[in-house]
């Protein structure tokens, strides 16, 4: 008997007053775009729209992933555009609020940011190419730092988390703290990363996916640096290459002494770009302070394991720095990426 396919229905109003049915339209709450401080595209005014699907493979999914990228980009550009050239007239700025509006809605109709986020969960399974934390595990049990029997644990940062249950496996040893702008599971807290400074106490989350108290030890997650940062594929999300940097700058400021830190991005985006590659790469963390440990690239992903070097002659750059590394032409070739990181 050939399946057939479930799908799921909601109740509406119909003209005469009766209850009918359609295709799971959900109204989407406002999408935050990652990495911006104070940007939001207002989705409200678009009332219901169809739920984003997954893709029926892997490839699908992640094409879908891919294109979700160049919208959060191109707006990224337009706001940026519009708060900068402050002598635009109205009718320019209409022009740009248009753009903004159309790409908004695109990305509405793929279902948000919530979609995003459940079609890179659907992503993390062993049948779609498994949890990148897998990688950095084996890592740190290389560098001895599992041996904690007798002291606290690691102190891990999951930036961008999807699951709370990626360490789930090394919690006698590791100690980790999931965040993400938009948490999918009770145990990720939504917080912003750039917005942690040691030291400050995590107000406590009007979420409904967070416990509605939580305890002093919940609270008092950036009382103290980490040991190790996680920023896996997540610099990539953001459209804006200063941002990017500023992921990296945040980093060196919430590790502790000789902290690590992973990263992990798409590998098209330092093999196939036009302003980046793996040197280019080594440069801007060099400057930050960080000497690199590991490197591995797959078919789809390059992996980076860095130490923080507290005794490198590099100093910390302040926020209002001028950029040392700009947007700088590499390679002209035609098919190549514009993905760049300023810092």
């Amino acid at each position: 008997m050939p399946k057939t396919k479930s799908k799921r229905r909601v109740p509406v109003t119909a003209t005469k007053g009766k209850t009918a049915y359609q295709e799971a339209p959900v109204p989407l709450p406002p999408i935050h775009i990652r990495g911006q401080e104070k940007v939001t595209i207002d989705t409200s005014a678009l009332g219901s729209v169809a739920l984003g699907k997954m893709g029926k493979s892997s490839m699908d999914t992640r094409r879908r992933i891919n294109h979700f990228h160049v919208l959060i980009k191109q707006c990224s550009k337009l706001e940026a555009q519009k708060t900068a050239c402050a002598g635009l007239d109205a009718q320019q700025i209409s022009a740009i609020d248009q753009e903004i509006d159309k790409v908004s809605r695109e990305m509405a109709e793929m279902g948000g940011l919530d979609w995003y986020q459940k079609a890179s969960l659907l992503g993390q399974c062993k049948q779609r190419g498994g949890d990148t934390s897998r990688w950095l595990v084996p890592k740190l049990r290389e560098l001895g730092v599992d041996n904690r029997q007798s002291g606290p644990r690691l102190r891990l940062l999951d930036v961008g988390a999807l699951s709370c249950m990626n360490y789930a496996k090394e919690r006698k040893w590791i100690d980790v703290t999931p965040i993400d702008l938009n948490s999918q599971e009770p145990g990720v807290h939504q917080q912003d990363f750039l917005d942690i400074a040691i030291g400050s106490v995590l107000p406590p989350s009007n979420s409904d996916k967070q416990a509605e108290e939580d305890s002093d030890d919940e609270l008092d997650l950036f009382a103290a640096p980490f040991d190790v940062v996680c920023l896996s594929l997540v610099v990539n999300f953001i459209g804006d290459p200063s941002r990017r940097g500023d992921m990296l700058k945040q980093a060196s400021r919430v590790l502790a002494s000789n902290g690590l830190l992973f990263l992990v991005l798409p590998l098209s985006c330092v093999c196939n770009s036009r302003y980046l590659d793996d040197d280019r790469l080594q440069q801007i963390m060099r400057y930050l302070g960080f000497s690199q440990l590991y490197k591995h690239h797959t078919a789809k992903l390059a992996h980076y394991l860095y130490r923080l070097d507290n005794n490198s002659g590099s100093s910390q750059p302040a926020q209002d720095d001028a950029p040392q590394f700009r947007k700088k032409l590499l390679f002209s070739e035609p098919g190549r990426n514009n993905f760049s990181i300023v810092v």
